[in-house]
């Protein structure tokens, strides 16, 4: 079965949600969302690292990956927060350990004028490039 996954690197939430709502998928992520929900759930609202965040992250695609089983394609969306080398790596080494699924991992880049430093487009299969007005 394949597993999708579409990374979008955009400035604001607002852009990745515009497209996420364009988009049929599974299951969508943005750091941002999850960070804001981690702040609302504590009671203090202490601010979550990005390891607590990054590993809700993964809670969450493991959960929809064991719901799914291997008897369905499935596309995930994820809005980077960061697009490094080393970031990119590491996602795509979790996703890639879900060994039951092939993996197609494309980029879409929105509204950005800015580009990512030498080495992170080649770890996509596919990079988009976006300009929505």
């Amino acid at each position: 079965m394949l597993l999708k996954v579409e990374g979008v690197w955009c400035k604001t939430r607002t852009e990745f949600d515009r497209f996420a709502r364009s988009e049929k998928h599974d299951l969508a992520i943005s750091f941002s969302d999850i960070h804001a929900r981690l702040v609302k759930s504590d009671p203090y609202n202490n601010e979550p690292s990005d390891t607590i965040i990054s590993l809700y992250i993964m809670r969450m695609i493991s959960k929809l990956l064991e719901e799914r089983k291997i008897y369905e394609n499935t596309r995930i969306l994820y809005m980077f927060k960061n697009l490094d080398r080393e970031t990119v790596c590491n996602f795509k080494d979790y996703i890639g350990s879900f060994e039951a699924y092939e993996l197609e991992f494309n980029l879409t880049v929105i509204n950005r004028t800015d580009y990512p430093k030498r080495g992170v487009l080649t770890q996509f299969d596919n990079v988009k490039f976006v300009e929505n007005d």
